[in-house]
């Protein structure tokens, strides 16, 4: 079994050379897309690691825009060719951030994967009940992905004019993170989903932050929908307001330590430094595992 963990960054070389250094596993390759507004000189001592490859086609990210969708399919799309190559095959894609950080040991994580081989780890939370307020995001225009002064004042005016938006098929609309782990079979049917309804491309380029969406949409509509459970990551909301989660810190120790998801997000060593140490020295040790 083989795992390759696609991790979504824009800064902090270091942090990212620590998240792939705790990680370290005979098993697990790491494909980094880069921001292409980022340079990437910074980042590059990080491929001489012969398990760490980064992602040719980058995509421009703005945040709650198109681009971390276009990033994450560039992605799949180099992901899955390696993996038909001789010495590819991999039984998961793990989409990550560089401010993501892990919570259990590398064997664990793998184990825990290979003894759940076949699920999908998405969050798939309903508009119509769990996730209320996210419904805003898709039955109204969101001119998120223009890059012209007024913007926001345009899509006031327009969404005043205009009715609710509908999605374009018969599809229950869910979501919450873009942060998952799914199987290659599942990476490969939403490529091919999206090349061939171009319509619902369309649709999400007008939703603010489409990628908690999109992925969970098309999946939790389709023939996946029967291996789909909760995704595998650690994210505090408490206290936080425009769509940010909390930054963990050394004061969250104790609770990342009980969980029992695998990855917890977000972190920053500008922030707080110490948590990475004391990650580090946890996932080490046995109850690491």
């Amino acid at each position: 079994m083989r795992i390759a963990h696609l991790i979504l960054t824009h800064k902090n070389p270091a942090q990212l050379e620590r998240l792939i250094k705790a990680m370290d596993h005979p098993a697990f390759d790491f494909y980094i897309h880069l921001d292409r507004k980022t340079p990437i000189a910074p980042f590059a001592h990080l491929t001489q690691r012969p398990n760490v490859y980064m992602i040719r086609k980058r995509a421009a990210i703005y945040w709650a825009g198109w681009g971390t969708i276009q990033a994450t399919l560039n992605g799949f799309r180099e992901i899955l060719a390696k993996s038909a190559s001789p010495d590819g095959g991999y039984d998961y894609i793990n989409v990550m951030s560089g401010q993501d950080f892990p919570l259990k040991s590398a064997a664990h994580i793998f184990q825990y994967l290979r003894e759940r081989r076949g699920k999908e780890f998405i969050l798939c939370d309903s508009i119509e009940d769990k996730w209320k307020e996210a419904a805003i995001r898709v039955t109204r225009y969101h001119f998120i992905n223009w890059r012209i002064p007024g913007k926001f004042r345009l899509a006031n005016l327009f969404n005043k004019i205009m009715p609710p938006r509908k999605y374009p098929l018969d599809h229950k609309l869910v979501g919450r993170a873009n942060w998952f782990t799914l199987t290659p079979a599942a990476a490969t049917y939403v490529l091919d989903f999206l090349k061939n309804n171009p319509k619902v491309v369309r649709f999400f380029k007008y939703v603010w932050g489409a990628d908690e969406f999109i992925f969970s949409t098309i999946l939790y509509n389709s023939p996946f929908r029967e291996q789909i459970v909760d995704n595998l990551v650690y994210v505090d909301w408490t206290g936080q307001t425009g769509g940010h989660p909390r930054v963990l810190g050394a004061g969250d120790f104790e609770r990342l330590r009980r969980t029992d998801k695998l990855f917890g997000r977000k972190f920053d060593m500008s922030a707080d430094a110490a948590i990475f140490g004391m990650l580090e020295e946890w996932i080490a040790g046995p109850e690491g595992d």
